[in-house]
């Protein structure tokens, strides 16, 4: 299976996403991670050679009324773009979106494309970039059932990612 994950922007998505990158590539999926420009990003992957990776020109979103808002909406296309570019040439299967503003394009271009998408909400209070995607996906993943009237009912899953040497599992649970 192809898998992508958007999961930069900042250390609470990146690291999560490399987590669940490195349980898949252990069962043998093909993963390519999807990250922000941002510094953090490229000295987190640096070293980890064992996982494609690109760019996305993405940035958080302002508020609507400040004049950075035509730049959001200018790199938000280019991101969204180059996503649809990417999944002509990887062909994924999964989306995965962990959150933050480098998530938002991938998951809705892997929407359109017609591969499962899926968000997952480390967080009891979600964050925009969630509540926004989160009617287009198969599912909501999240950390805490605390956050589950947030997201639409049928759609919600607890998840519990375990990450620690050899015990690596996934835990997934109806959420209502």
């Amino acid at each position: 299976m192809n898998a992508v994950i958007a999961c930069g922007g900042t250390g609470g998505h990146l690291f999560p996403g490399i987590a669940v990158a490195e349980v898949l590539r252990d069962r043998g999926h093909e993963v390519m991670l999807l990250v922000s420009e941002k510094e953090i990003d490229a000295l987190a992957l640096s070293g980890r050679t064992n996982f494609r990776f690109e760019k996305l020109p993405t940035v958080g979103l302002p508020s609507p009324f400040s004049p950075a808002i035509l730049g959001f909406i200018r790199r938000f296309y280019q991101s969204f773009s180059l996503c649809r570019s990417i999944y002509r040439k990887f062909k994924p299967q999964v989306v995965l979106g962990m959150g933050g503003f480098t998530s938002t394009a991938p998951v809705l271009a892997g929407r359109m494309r017609g591969v499962s998408t899926f968000i997952h909400e480390s967080n009891a209070i979600p964050g925009k970039a969630n509540r926004l995607t989160a009617r287009m996906v198969r599912a909501v993943m999240l950390g805490f059932k605390e956050c589950a009237p947030f997201f639409p009912k049928a759609h919600r899953w607890i998840y519990r990612l375990r990450v620690k040497g050899s015990d690596c599992g996934l835990i997934c649970q109806p959420c209502w």
